[in-house]
C-alpha cells in the first residue's frame, strides 16, 4: 500500500466516524424533543440545553465529515449526509407542529430558519456526492 492510498483510508474511516457520531446525535435529539412536550424527555435536557448540547455538535460533525471526505469516494458517508440533513430538516418543520420546541420558534426565529435551510443544505451536498459518485 503507498502513503496516499494509507492516507485516503484514514480520512474515509474518520469522515464515516464523524458522520455516525453525528447521526446518533442528531436522531437522539430529535427523539428526546419529541418525547418532551413542555416537559423533559428521557434526558434531563431543557429545549435549550438539548440543541446546545446534542444538536449544534451533530451539524458540526456532519459538515467535519464532508470536509474530511471531500475527494474521497465515501459511500456510508454520502448515505448518512443525505439522511442527517433530511431528518434535521423534517424535525424542524414537524417539531413545531406536534408542539414541541416552541421555545426556538417564538424567542430565536432566525435560528430556527437557519437550521431547516441547514438540513436542506446537508441533504444538498450528500446528493451532491451522490451525483459526483463520491
Amino acid at each position: 500500500m503507498s502513503t496516499t492510498q494509507i492516507y485516503t483510508d484514514k480520512m474515509k474511516t474518520v469522515s464515516e466516524i464523524l458522520a455516525i457520531v453525528a447521526l446518533t446525535l442528531l436522531t437522539i435529539d430529535t427523539t428526546n424533543t419529541l418525547i418532551s412536550t413542555g416537559t423533559h424527555g428521557f434526558l434531563p435536557l431543557t429545549d435549550q440545553q438539548n440543541g446546545v448540547y446534542l444538536g449544534l455538535p451533530s451539524v458540526i460533525m456532519f459538515f467535519l465529515s464532508f470536509g474530511f471526505a471531500f475527494r474521497i469516494k465515501a459511500r456510508l458517508t454520502t448515505a448518512l449526509l443525505i439522511t442527517g440533513g433530511t431528518l434535521l430538516a423534517v424535525s424542524k418543520i414537524v417539531e413545531p407542529i406536534m408542539g414541541s420546541n416552541l421555545y426556538l420558534i417564538l424567542a430565536l426565529p432566525y435560528l430556527y430558519y437557519s437550521l431547516i435551510v441547514i438540513g436542506f443544505v446537508l441533504l444538498g451536498i450528500g446528493i451532491f456526492r451522490m451525483v459526483r459518485k463520491q
